[in-house]
Order: structure tokens, then sequence, then C-alpha cells
């Protein structure tokens, strides 16, 4: 039987929040929003000044409107909702793995060293949709470090590494959930 590998730190966070790439924006803030209660903590809209948002996406330049959901007040379990558009992609029949397709999840975790898990990637050599990038989003004070790749079974998952916070704050540690001893799993 062959050894299975379990890392005794982890090297992501819980959950931060699942990326949905929509279809219309308006329709699923209705659903989201109105209908399941949840309100907007950030959102913004970035094209071709701001590469990096639509690299992490595996999409060709686009302008990317953004709308990340929160439930109560705190930071993790988020909904982030990300149209593409100007031009928009094409309706998709069968799934890019190249890139994030309408409709798709992404999960989404922060991390203290994305390099790592780069490096780990490749090793496994699991489908990179975009390598380490630095995302800055200068309109909130926010700069990271982060990468999108697909998992073995193909499921989209981009890491963030915080580097600053701006005016999102930085948020690597979670209310109710206690930190895991280093020597037991």
């Amino acid at each position: 039987m062959k050894k299975v590998h379990r890392s005794r730190v982890p090297l992501i966070t819980p959950l931060k929040r699942t990326a949905i790439i929509v279809k219309n924006m308006d329709r699923s803030l209705r659903f989201w929003c109105d209908l399941l209660g949840l309100k907007v903590w950030i959102s913004g809209e970035a094209g071709k000044e701001l590469p990096e948002l639509y690299q992490l996406l595996g999409a060709p330049p686009c302008t990317t409107r953004w709308i990340i959901l929160q439930s109560e007040d705190v930071d993790w379990g988020m909904v982030g909702l990300f149209e593409l558009k100007r031009p928009s992609p094409p309706i998709d029949r069968h799934r890019d793995p190249s890139r994030a397709n309408q409709g798709e999840a992404c999960l989404v975790f922060h991390t203290p060293d994305v390099d790592r898990i780069y490096r780990g990637a490749r090793a496994l050599r699991l489908p990179v949709l975009c390598p380490p990038t630095m995302l800055e989003i200068a309109a909130h004070g926010v700069l990271s470090k982060e990468m999108t790749l697909r998992d073995p079974n193909g499921v989209l998952v981009n890491f963030i590494q915080n580097i600053k916070g701006g005016s999102v704050g930085i948020s690597n540690r979670f209310p109710g959930l206690k930190r895991r001893r280093s020597g037991g799993p």
C-alpha cells in the first residue's frame, strides 16, 4: 500500500472565498444579495491598466468587474463575483481548462508562501493558469502575490499571499478558529 503524505502544518488558511465567473453581474447580485442577504464588502473594475487581474483568470485582455460579498462581518467564507466584459468571453459550450470559464467556481485560499505552492504544483505537473504574480489594487492600497492553478480534478484554485492590506486589511487569522499545535495532525 502506498504511503499517504500528510502535512502537519497547513500551508493555507481555511477557505477564504469561492470566486464565481458570472455571466450577468446584475442577475447574480439579485440572487446573492437580494435573495440570500449577502452584503458588498468590496468592489471594483479594471481593464488593460491592471493586466494581472485577467491574467489570474487565464483570460485574454478584457475588463473585469468584481464584487466580493460577505455574510455578517467575517472575512472568510465569502463569495466573489467576477464578470468579464469588453470583450465578453464566448458562451462556453465546452470548458476550456486553460482559463476560467463562465459559471465556474474558483476556490480562494490565503497562504504565507505562494512560491512554495507554485513549486509543488510544478512538481505535481498541475496546470498553472497564472504563475506567482504581483497584483496591486491601488484604489484600495492592496498588494498581493497570487497564482491560479487547476487541482488534479480540474478545479480552479487561487492562492493569495498578502503583502499589503490597505483599506481591506490583512486577514490571515480567522475568528473562532484555534491554531493547530505543530506536534499534531
